[in-house]
């Protein structure tokens, strides 16, 4: 059945593809691609097919994805099928074999044929993978392929992504014209987020909610789970609750009272899984203690802002919570795509907060606020006197508040900061 699959392949065109700003490497390293279900690695991997197929026959590309339904029930033997192809087709006289396997996680031990591929056809074999769960980068993972692969985490699209499928061309000179049509796609990037099939169709509420049932159900309920109503009821929960802390001791607490009966540490084996993923994120403390880091409550944010709306906000729209999520999405693409960057939310024992810490390295390089409505004077001036603080205490001086409008710099008690609105820093 694979061979008819590759052959399917090989027989039909690839479909359109618009690229992504992420470049995958060229070395003969193993490429891995993770990120939430949907969020177009499968066309990421289309795209550099397309690249390949300016320099190689598509017979030297071998592409296999491990969802398609033919292939069920899936197979560990599935590997040693691949390999006898490329043999019995001669590929590897003709050129260097390109290999992408798309979901692999779905087969277990998937790992060890990889590593076994590599290390027997090294630069003669070019390896892809791409997964839907954070496990593909395990730690026993990386300590199999040690050396061997590089990794790559997809995200929804960014904003600039967004405007890029919508065939929306960002002028170096902006009219007022211009800020008005990218302030109009801003709204619906924050309401309805960056998967690729929303932004493109037209039923999004649908696809959206679809999708959140289709991670659920594919991605966690899957991994045999005993009590499935209560990380169900706790992902609904996260979902509502976007941009807030959560405490596991809390969270057990309110199943009890719902009378569900359930421990601390199985709450925190759900948010892991949850977390696996892709669906949520979680921001600690900044703290130099990692003790301190752990011990406090966590800020949850969701993959996508249409998600999130669709989901969670259920009665009205909360814009504030819309900004900072789309904030913490593009502040943890730079946390994937740098690995000298972390983030981390600020909060004192005045509970005076920061919402966003940005560190590279040892120290922390940028002070970010989110403030939708700064013209509330008593708003603005909470969140300046944080932001302040913070910056003494943690002696950094990028200091930031993203706006919805206001844009320029002021100088506070000899702190310079710098107001931008979100269309304009997103752009960045």
């Amino acid at each position: 059945m694979i061979r008819e699959v590759i052959y399917e392949f090989w027989e039909k065109e690839l479909p359109e593809v618009i690229s992504r700003e992420v470049e995958i490497d060229s070395s003969d390293l193993i490429n891995d691609i993770v990120g939430i279900r949907r969020c177009g690695k499968t066309f990421l991997m289309f795209n550099k097919i397309k690249e390949l197929l300016k320099k190689a026959d598509k017979e030297s590309i071998v592409y296999v994805n491990f969802e398609n339904r033919k292939l069920f029930p899936l197979k560990k033997e599935y590997f040693d099928d691949i390999i006898e192809l490329i043999h019995s087709e001669n590929l590897l006289n003709k050129g260097k074999v390109y290999l992408f396997l798309d979901e692999v996680q779905k087969i277990g031990g998937w790992e060890r044929h990889v590593r076994s591929v590599y290390d027997e056809f090294k630069g003669k074999i070019k390896i892809f993978v791409s997964g839907s769960n954070a496990s593909l980068l395990s730690k026993d993972y990386g300590t199999l392929l040690t050396g061997r692969h590089l990794s790559k985490t997809l995200m929804p699209l960014s904003f600039r992504e967004f405007l890029k499928f919508k065939k929306y061309e960002i002028e170096k000179i902006l009219t007022e014209k211009d800020r008005a049509n990218i302030k109009k796609f801003l709204e619906e990037y924050l309401n309805f987020g960056g998967f690729p099939e929303v932004v493109l169709s037209e039923n999004k509420e649908q696809i959206l909610s679809q999708l959140f049932n289709d991670i659920l159900s594919k991605d966690i309920l899957s991994r045999n789970i005993r009590k499935e109503s209560v990380i169900e009821e706790f992902s609904y929960y996260l979902a509502g609750n976007v941009s807030s802390l959560l405490s596991f001791n809390k969270m057990a607490n309110y199943f009890k009272s719902r009378g569900i009966k359930i421990s601390v540490p199985t709450i925190e084996n759900y948010f892991g899984l949850i977390k696996n993923s892709f669906l949520f994120f979680d921001n600690l403390i900044f703290s130099y203690k990692i003790k301190d880091r752990f011990q406090n409550p966590r800020k949850i944010y969701c993959i996508d802002n249409g998600i999130f709306n669709f989901i969670g906000l259920k009665f009205s729209k909360d814009y504030g919570k819309l900004y900072e999520n789309a904030v913490f999405l593009k502040l943890k693409k730079k946390s994937f795509d740098n690995y000298l960057i972390d983030i981390f939310y600020w909060k004192n024992i005045q509970h005076e907060e920061v919402d966003f810490v940005v560190k590279e390295g040892l120290k922390a390089k940028q002070l970010i606020q989110v403030c939708y409505n700064v013209d509330n004077a008593e708003t603005k001036k909470r969140e300046v006197k944080a932001l302040i603080k913070a910056s003494k205490e943690l002696k950094c001086k990028d200091l930031v508040i993203i706006t919805k409008d206001y844009d320029g710099k002021e100088k506070i008690c000899n702190k310079k900061i710098k107001f931008i609105p979100l269309w304009k820093w997103l752009l960045e």
